[in-house]
């Protein structure tokens, strides 16, 4: 009767046992399942943080690129208004040219003869080529492309070798450059450059032969025209167009 007794009450001790080890082990995974939630929570906000900073690194992009836009574009403005303003100071230039050769057209050269006296020397054309190059010029102006390009082509049929020649050459590349004929542009500029190397209008060729070149998508011809007109002209307002040109397309 003892001995049953102790054996249950052995059984009823090992029971109890199971029992406690039962209730830490539920305790245990209770406690794993709580934690695993505390963690997943946490990963809910990082993600929420990760896709917050997402949005605002997209927006900031976003940003960047309006602003990086807007410069280029602002750039690219200042461009044309610099272009603007030569082209203003090119026919202030010439509006001054011309006052001053009707001005000597006016003075008729004087030459000594043999008996010591002065003699005028009427030099008739000299008013014409002045007034047919003002008059070409005006026709440009007023945007008669077709009309000044005969008028310049006649110039130079005339006066092919004279103070304006190089210019007039240079009026046909820019009457081809506002129709956007690039192709026909490079070629007047280019034979302004070849046939009056020492001619004023050089400069301002190259400039726009690589202005002309880039509307072409010929990007290497763009940039070699526009470092020559820096290189040979360092101190033209031409070089300092191009050298902005070259800053915009990166080029150093």
């Amino acid at each position: 009767m003892i001995r049953k007794f102790a054996v249950l009450a052995v059984a009823a001790i090992g029971l109890t046992a199971c029992t406690g080890n039962q209730d830490m082990v539920q305790q245990s995974l209770n406690n794993i399942k709580d934690e695993m939630l505390g963690i997943q929570s946490t990963i809910g906000d990082m993600q929420v943080n990760m896709q917050e900073l997402d949005k605002n690194i997209r927006i900031n992009t976003e940003s960047i690129n309006r602003n990086s836009d807007a410069l280029s574009q602002l750039r690219e403005e200042m461009t044309i208004t610099n272009t603007d303003i030569m082209e203003i100071k090119d026919r202030v230039t010439e509006l001054e040219n011309s006052k001053m050769e009707f001005a000597e057209a006016k003075r008729p050269p004087k030459v000594m003869n043999e008996g010591g006296e002065e003699v005028i020397i009427i030099e008739d054309n000299i008013k014409d080529k002045i007034g047919l190059y003002t008059y070409a010029y005006e026709l440009y102006r007023n945007g008669k492309y077709a009309e000044s390009e005969a008028k310049f082509n006649e110039f130079i049929s005339k006066y092919p070798d004279v103070e304006r020649s190089d210019n007039a050459m240079y009026w046909l590349g820019e009457i081809k450059y506002a129709q956007k004929d690039y192709e026909g542009a490079i070629v007047k500029f280019q034979m302004l450059v070849d046939n009056y190397p020492e001619g004023n209008k050089v400069p301002d060729a190259l400039l726009k032969m690589g202005y002309s070149y880039g509307n072409i998508q010929d990007k290497d011809n763009a940039v070699k025209a526009l470092q020559k007109a820096v290189g040979e002209y360092p101190e033209s307002d031409a070089a300092r167009l191009a050298t902005q040109k070259l800053r915009f397309w990166g080029v150093n």
